[in-house]
């Protein structure tokens, strides 16, 4: 180690003036790089942190809330009748009942059921498209999805004038349902 420590000093002292200048900048510029790099790596640590304890202290506030949130809950969960629910084949069975009511089966086209599993629901999405409907039809689905509601909701409706015939509507309903699991409240 020590003829590593004498042959840097030899090497060093064999430099002129300027040459030492040069290694100096380069040196000096070196380590500003990595003062720079170690700088950034500590406010990137900085930011994650003051995030995570700003996460921490959300969940610690929700945490204290819970009997409020289960208060809530049960308060929410005594205006809805479990057995009105909709599963996902029920509410696909449901609409497509309501569609064969408003006499609109040859006109519609029903996609399959999309659902998001929860903890304390499953929440359920259906899109329904009618092509060369007339509004009395169309205002005759709408008052049937009405009628099952909070259960059965729209969430989006799109109607547009046929263009072979503007008296004709091309109409295409999202419809949003839920069904309650079962709760240990």
């Amino acid at each position: 180690m020590n003829t590593i420590i004498a042959q840097t000093k030899a090497f060093y002292k064999r430099m002129s003036l300027r040459e030492k200048l040069l290694t100096l900048v380069f040196m000096l510029v070196i380590h500003f790089l990595w003062i720079g790099n170690w700088l950034d790596r500590l406010s990137e640590w900085n930011e994650q942190r003051q995030f995570y304890a700003s996460e921490l202290e959300f969940q610690k506030m929700t945490l204290e809330r819970g009997p409020e949130f289960s208060e809530g809950l049960k308060r929410a969960l005594e205006r809805v009748d479990p057995s009105k629910t909709f599963a996902a084949a029920k509410l696909s069975e449901q609409v497509d009942s309501l569609v064969r009511s408003a006499s609109l089966s040859g006109q519609a086209d029903i996609n399959s059921v999309r659902t998001r599993e929860g903890e304390i629901f499953n929440d359920h999405n259906l899109r329904v498209s009618f092509k060369r409907i007339t509004i009395e039809q169309l205002i005759k689905f709408n008052g049937l999805l009405k009628q099952d509601s909070p259960y059965i909701n729209i969430q989006n409706v799109r109607i547009a004038a046929n263009r072979r015939n503007p008296e004709q509507l091309d109409a295409r309903f999202e419809i949003n349902s839920f069904d309650l699991k079962d709760l240990d409240l």
